[in-house]
């Protein structure tokens, strides 16, 4: 079912063209330049072309192969058979490749082993701390002590304190070796340092907040490409980077000379340039919803379609909420919901799959488990209807649902409001910004605004062995107080057994075992109707003719550094 949506483009067997402007076009900005920061799936595509990491992921239609581990900066990837990791599992090592070099406002210098560690120490910046952090802090040894040790520290000192306080499990040795420690084993923490958050980082950045849009006229790249010109909200441009050296650079060929975002237009007017050849490739948008019936019906070489293990959408539940603290009540959600209903919305069956649960069939650690199953995922409404009335709601309830308001949510967001009306729930629904839906909803801060349920979606950080990135940030309540921050946890959802769970399953530096552990979390997680899967929705993409040789990624654009512009090329 899978592999029947992976189609390669015809032309990718032809020689690449080397050169033109690839331009894209959208309406939204990124989120930050800074890979400290940058989170959104649009941006971390601008952030793979002009930033390298120790190691990295290969893009590929290949799904065994676009999870692998494979060498980036560093020479090779640690292993225990070839001495880089320690028998314990706790120990890597790394020497970085020759030939590595940053371009700087201030001119070109070698990359050394010292960017790397700085890069991930800016990750605990107390200004403005990284969405990734979570993942360094529980893995590396000495990360949390570090992290506390910046907390409270004046503006004035704290360039100072973060270069010299050290992390007793993170240093470099010389200018070509890193070492790291981590505090138990981990099978997936090679998947961690291969994230963007990951990127090395020069001494100049530590004059300045992460993020900053004065860190953005000092950006670094050690990548093919660096950021040339970037007005928010209306462009960004890259170039061709001079001190990068293609034989140090296994992951990115970079093809085209220039990557041009053009920002600031309608869904309707992005689509057409597209459409028209005008432009090359959408960017922060996907392919209009009306048009994807011709698109998919003459199967359009444009239209590109990867299953990319999105859990997208599905409904959030909100445990502060008194309703929603029975299980019968949300259990009850689980049977209302007309999930092919919503795969309409979304295309449809070839571009996305019923979702029963939370793990989906590309992580290596899925296994079916469906508790809620339904036919044809149409749900149950009469059922709903039973169990909320055992529940206390003999005549139904009403329940506030927020959504974003843009792009296909709220169609979605009619259509699960039609669905769960069959079982007696009204909903009242509320549409907000992107922006809004995080800070103002989801946010740990975020008190006064009031809703139920929510629509949201959730998309792993890397492939393969990944079963982290949707359990950990979605569940995980360990160490929480109530009024305290609760990270991607939305919902304050709190189980002990999946804490304990989620810290063995963190903790075993055999990837079966983890995997093992994942799945009684997921399946604890499911039983307690913790959250409502709808849809694993495939990654699809639209660009012109142009472009030959697109290849899926964990990012919203594919890679941009490894395709090429047929007829543009010099």
């Amino acid at each position: 079912m899978w592999e029947s949506t992976i189609r390669a483009s015809s032309a990718e067997d032809r020689a690449p063209r080397r050169g033109g402007t690839l331009t894209l076009v959208g309406a939204g900005d990124v989120d930050y330049l800074d890979p400290a920061l940058a989170y959104h799936t649009a941006t971390r595509g601008i952030i793979r072309a002009y930033t390298r990491q120790l190691v990295g992921c290969v893009a590929s239609r290949n799904r065994e192969e676009a999870g692998k581990i494979v060498p980036d900066l560093a020479i090779a990837v640690p292993t225990v058979a070839n001495g880089g990791i320690s028998t314990d599992g706790r120990q890597y090592r790394f020497t970085l490749a020759e030939d590595l070099r940053w371009s700087t406002p201030s001119g070109i210098r070698p990359l050394v082993a010292g960017d790397i560690v700085r890069g991930i120490k800016r990750l605990a910046h107390p200004l403005a701390s990284s969405p990734g952090l979570a993942y360094y802090l529980s893995t590396i040894d000495g990360m949390v002590e570090f992290r506390n040790a910046m907390a409270g520290t004046s503006p004035d000192a704290l360039a100072d304190r973060l270069e010299h306080t050290e992390i007793r499990g993170m240093r470099a040795v010389g200018d070509r070796e890193i070492r790291f420690t981590t505090r138990h084993p981990a099978s997936d923490f090679l998947n961690m340092l291969a994230l963007p958050f990951a990127t090395p980082a020069p001494i100049e950045y530590l004059d300045f907040v992460p993020g900053s849009p004065e860190l953005n006229h000092v950006l670094a790249s050690n990548g093919p490409y660096r950021v040339a010109n970037y007005v928010p909200g209306e462009q960004i441009v890259l170039e061709r980077n001079p001190a990068w050296e293609p034989r140090s650079d296994p992951l990115r060929a970079a093809h085209v000379d220039t990557i041009v975002v053009r920002e600031g237009m309608s869904e309707r007017a992005a689509h057409e340039l597209v459409a028209t050849g005008m432009a090359d490739m959408l960017w922060d948008i996907q392919p209009l919803t009306e048009e994807l019936p011709p698109l998919l019906g003459d199967h359009d070489p444009r239209l590109e379609v990867y299953p990319a293990g999105l859990l997208s959408p599905y409904i959030l539940i909100n445990f502060s909420r008194p309703v929603m603290a029975d299980r019968q009540v949300r259990v009850a959600l689980q049977y209302a919901v007309d999930k092919a209903a919503v795969s309409k919305v979304w295309g449809g069956p070839r571009l996305n799959d019923i979702a029963d649960q939370i793990l989906p069939p590309l992580c290596t650690a899925h296994r079916e488990f469906r508790p809620y199953r339904t036919d044809g995922g149409r749900g149950d409404p009469e059922l709903a209807r039973q169990l909320l009335a055992d529940a206390g709601y003999p005549n139904g309830l009403t329940l506030r649902l927020v959504f974003r308001d843009r792009d296909i949510h709220p169609e979605t967001a009619e259509a699960v409001k039609v669905a769960l009306a069959r079982a007696g729930i009204s909903v009242e629904l509320v549409g907000v910004s992107i922006n809004e839906l995080f800070t103002d909803y989801f946010s740990g801060s975020a008190t006064g605004k009031s809703w139920d349920i929510a629509l949201t979606g959730w998309e792993p950080d890397w492939y393969g062995n990944n079963a982290r990135t949707y359990l950990q940030p979605l569940f995980d309540s360990r160490g929480v107080v109530e009024d305290g921050d609760w990270g991607s946890n939305f919902g304050r959802y709190r189980n002990e057994k999946v804490n304990e769970l989620l810290s063995a399953a963190l903790t075993s530096a055999d990837e079966k075992r983890a995997g093992e552990l994942f799945r009684r979390m997921e399946a604890e997680v499911l039983l307690d109707a913790a959250v409502v899967p709808v849809l694993f929705a495939h990654q699809y993409w639209f660009h012109a003719t142009t472009v030959r040789n697109w290849l899926p990624y964990p990012v919203l654009n594919g890679d941009l550094t490894n395709l090429w512009l047929e007829g543009k090329g010099c």
